[in-house]
């Protein structure tokens, strides 16, 4: 018999440290074809995602919070917790922020090797609102009324009516519904209910219903391109801003953002009230602010693309374009990006959500958001499983991403002269693709040379070990970024310093899975103390013999 017909048992595929092997990890080979097509049609189903998700999650929570489930949310990777004070005290909203933080501390110290989690409090101003009046109750048990689609309906700013909203005459708080025109459009509770314009009298709009629900009292009212208050700052979100800035929250997402001129204003007013160290995301939220991007975009410290209220102005058949385009600019400016788009709302009654939402979250991530924000959680009875869910699917969604052409591209926007910090940060992440490097350990103040890498989009974790808590939370935001705080005494022999985190570092990555032996990690530093940016970068392998075991 011919030995050479032998069929020979398959052998696993030995990794050294110089040879790459091209295994199903992550869309290896599809990442890094030379064009699109050889890029799509090398992906393989099978393919395994990164254990690690890149894209940070950020979960809404509400009055209720308890510390128990921040603890959850924490073991589950959870980056941000997005909250409003609308209707709360200044003793509510501390209470509050005091359960978050204490959820925190409890899962570091009992979970997370005594390690500070970094999970960012994001504020959710309400901003300028047109709201329904209350609906008036002819029985006990009435809470809803009906308005058919076909029927007709009058909308009025009278506030005699404000407690009074019948089938038949709607009150809203504000006179800019009498600066319509015939066939204009007014959307209630978040476009359930389309009424187009008939007539407009001296005090109340005739409307014809276009798209019938149910409606209850004090109900959301959106008016299309018709632009709501003339600043950008209520009364009460100033009082918020102020509650915020004494409780020390880390970002305050700011809505109706219509150009920079309104963008700083809200500046100007945080930092004269003391609050310059918090971060301030502008919401994209009506067409006027996607129409003046450009101009809005170079004054912010991040975006929040609101895609449910931005598809009220612009139709629901073009928020797919919106959202490239917000993203794609961000990616290019290098300003972080938070994206809401009602994602897994389904699973706030059910175990899976639909097709539907899995291919929205997915696309999400492939368009380029650094974070998905999932406010099912604040309805949700399983919200832990929704947030599993959502790691696993943007796992899937990062694994698909053309790092290849991103890459180039990016770079090619960086022209020179570039200063060398932005330089060497490009170097890192382009020998990280090379080497198929398994970390980014980055040892920053301020956090510049974190911010400057993740912008390049590595395929691996970056581990960034700073001093200062505030630092650590705002840098959570970025995808790829762990922000982990140190707290041990400073050295006073700088290279003994820097040895140090690098080794609480490597501590943590091997607890968590993220660094294993054989790995390769890339590492940035500062040569000197107060260099003012990570200016040099080794490479080492993870060796077995301090292999930390939890």
């Amino acid at each position: 018999m011919d030995s050479t017909n032998i069929p020979k048992a398959e052998e696993s595929c030995i990794v050294y440290p110089w040879e790459p092997c091209y295994d199903n990890e992550m869309q290896m080979k599809a990442s890094f074809e030379d064009n699109y097509l050889d890029h799509l049609s090398n992906l393989k189903i099978e393919s395994n995602p990164s254990p690690n998700t890149l894209t940070t999650i950020a979960c809404g929570v509400l009055l209720n919070v308890t510390k128990g489930l921040i603890e959850e949310f924490c073991e589950r990777g959870v980056s941000m917790v997005i909250f409003d004070f609308n209707g709360l005290t200044f003793e509510q909203s501390r209470k509050m922020l005091l359960e978050i933080r204490q959820g925190a501390f409890n899962y570091s110290l009992k979970k997370n090797n005594q390690v500070p989690y970094s999970i960012t409090l994001v504020l959710d101003l309400g901003g300028s609102c047109i709201t329904t009046g209350s609906i008036f109750h002819t029985t006990l048990t009435q809470r809803l009324i009906e308005l058919s689609t076909n029927a007709h309906v009058y909308v009025t700013n009278d506030v005699e009516y404000k407690f009074k909203c019948t089938e038949d005459r709607i009150y809203v708080n504000s006179d800019l519904i009498l600066q319509l025109k015939v066939n204009d459009r007014i959307y209630l509770d978040y476009g359930k209910i389309e009424l187009v314009v008939i007539r407009v009298d001296e005090d109340e709009v005739y409307c014809m219903i276009n798209r019938g629900e149910w409606l209850g009292s004090e109900k959301t009212v959106h008016i299309p391109k018709i632009p709501i208050g003339s600043t950008a700052l209520s009364k009460l979100d100033k009082e918020k801003i102020c509650t915020a800035i004494q409780l020390k929250v880390d970002v305050i997402l700011v809505p109706g953002v219509k150009n920079s001129v309104f963008f700083n204003h809200v500046r100007k007013f945080v930092v004269s009230e003391r609050g310059g160290d918090i971060a301030l995301y502008a919401k994209i939220d009506n067409i006027v602010g996607l129409e003046n991007f450009d101009d809005i975009l170079p004054v912010v410290d991040g975006v929040f693309l609101n895609r449910p209220n931005l598809s009220m102005d612009i139709g629901h058949d073009k928020i797919f374009l919106a959202q490239k385009i917000v993203l794609s600019k961000c990616n290019v400016a290098g300003k972080p990006t938070i994206t809401y788009g009602e994602y897994l709302n389904s699973m706030e009654i059910s175990s899976v959500p639909t097709n539907a939402e899995v291919n929205d979250l997915i696309n999400t991530v492939m368009d380029g958001t650094d974070c998905i924000y999932l406010d099912v959680t604040m309805r949700s009875e399983n919200k832990l499983h929704c947030i599993q869910y959502a790691s696993s699917l943007c796992r899937q969604g990062e694994a698909t991403i053309w790092e290849q052409q991103l890459f180039t591209e990016l770079n090619k926007k960086s022209k020179p002269k570039i200063d060398p910090a932005h330089a060497i940060s490009i170097g890192c992440v382009e020998v990280s693709f090379k080497c198929h490097a398994a970390a980014i350990i980055v040892i920053s103040t301020p956090g510049l040379s974190t911010r400057l890498i993740t912008k390049y989009r590595p395929r691996c974790p970056v581990l960034v070990i700073v001093k200062h808590g505030k630092s650590a939370r705002k840098l959570s935001v970025w995808r790829n970024v762990i922000a982990l705080q140190y707290i041990d005494p400073i050295e006073n022999i700088w290279s003994r310093e820097i040895e140090n985190r690098t080794r609480f570092a490597m501590d943590f990555g091997k607890r968590k899975g993220i660094l294993n032996q054989g790995d390769l990690v890339l590492h940035m530093s500062c040569s000197e103390q107060n260099a003012g940016f990570a200016n040099t970068v080794s490479l080492f392998y993870v060796s077995a013999g301090d292999f930390v075991i939890a």
